[in-house]
């Protein structure tokens, strides 16, 4: 039951990604749900949970939504791999680790997909993607990464301690 909520929560996310925020978004830039969902279940459940969800993520942005295949693929299995490494520290109550973390993958993976571009020799203007790409989307990811967190946290099983 729990794998089937998962499956639809992913296709609830790609429905938001594709036709909700571009109509709601109508800049050059999009708030990106499907990376805050692998940054945070990297965080909360660990490497491999977190690369198969940057998998399927990557996967999913590249063919049905973004026009270059491998532009969000590489960026979202570096920055599942990176952010595993520190899913120990991140605790019920402490939403906002998740929103430093998803902060600081969202750089990372812009900075990943800058590199990508550059060594594709395409040309762009570092201040100007910075200032148009990176910036509005690093503190919108960071405040969907803490409602994500809320709910993957809602989600768990609790323990019942008997004293």
């Amino acid at each position: 039951m729990r794998t089937m909520i998962y499956i639809l929560m992913g296709v609830f996310t790609f429905l938001i990604q594709a036709n909700v925020f571009p109509m709601l978004f109508r800049q050059g830039w999009l708030p990106n749900l499907i990376l805050v969902w692998v940054i945070v279940l990297a965080l909360i459940k660990g490497r491999r949970i977190g690369l198969m969800a940057a998998i399927v993520g990557g996967l999913v942005h590249d063919i049905l939504i973004s026009n270059s295949f491998g532009l969000h693929f590489f960026p979202y299995i570096a920055v599942a791999y990176l952010v595993s490494i520190w899913s120990h520290s991140v605790y019920e109550e402490q939403w906002y680790v998740t929103f430093a973390w998803v902060s600081v993958a969202t750089i990372v993976d812009m900075l990943v997909r800058i590199g990508m571009l550059w060594l594709g020799r395409e040309d762009i203007l570092i201040g100007t993607y910075i200032w148009h790409h990176i910036w509005p989307v690093w503190w919108l990811n960071g405040l969907l990464g803490i409602m994500i967190h809320e709910i993957l946290w809602n989600m768990e099983e609790k323990d019942e301690y008997i004293w």
